[in-house]
C-alpha cells in the first residue's frame, strides 16, 4: 500500500511542477520578453531563463526529466520564490510527502523481504536481532 501511495505522491508532485505558476509552455510564449537571469544547473543540461515580467522557461538540451524539472525549480528558488511563494510552499509540501512515503515504502519492502525469507532462512531472525542490538 505504501508503494502505491508513494507513486501517487510523486505523480502529484511532478504534475504540480509541470504546471508551476509563471512557467511558460514553450519558446513561442517567450517571444519579445526580456531576459533578466539565466540559471544553469551544474552537471545537468538544464537552464532556467527568468524574464523581467516574472515568467520563466526551463530549457533542457534533451528531454526534461521530472527530476531535472524539480531540480530546476529548486535551483531557481532564490529568483522566483518572491513572485510565487505559495507555489514554492506547495512544492515543498509535495516533496516532503513524497520523501516520507518513499521512506515508508522502503520499510514495507524490507519487512516484506524478511517475512518472505524467514521460512527459508531460519537463522535470519537471530541474525536480525543481533544486528539490531549492535545498531543500538
Amino acid at each position: 500500500m505504501s508503494v502505491e501511495k508513494k507513486w501517487q505522491a510523486n505523480e502529484k508532485k511532478v504534475s504540480f511542477a509541470r504546471g508551476f505558476p509563471g512557467q511558460l509552455s514553450g519558446w513561442e510564449a517567450a517571444r519579445g520578453k526580456e531576459i533578466s537571469h539565466v540559471v544553469t544547473i551544474e552537471g545537468r543540461s538544464v537552464s532556467v531563463i527568468v524574464f523581467t515580467d516574472e515568467t520563466f522557461i526551463i530549457h533542457a538540451v534533451a528531454h526534461l526529466s521530472p527530476a531535472d524539472l524539480i531540480l530546476a525549480l529548486l535551483t531557481s528558488r532564490s529568483l522566483l520564490e518572491a513572485y510565487y511563494p505559495e507555489a514554492y510552499m506547495l512544492l515543498d509540501g509535495h516533496i516532503a510527502e513524497d520523501r516520507e512515503l518513499q521512506r515508508m515504502a522502503r520499510l514495507e519492502n524490507i519487512i516484506g523481504a524478511v517475512r518472505n525469507n524467514l521460512p527459508q532462512i531460519p537463522e535470519l531472525k537471530e541474525t536480525l536481532k543481533r544486528f539490531l542490538e549492535e545498531q543500538g
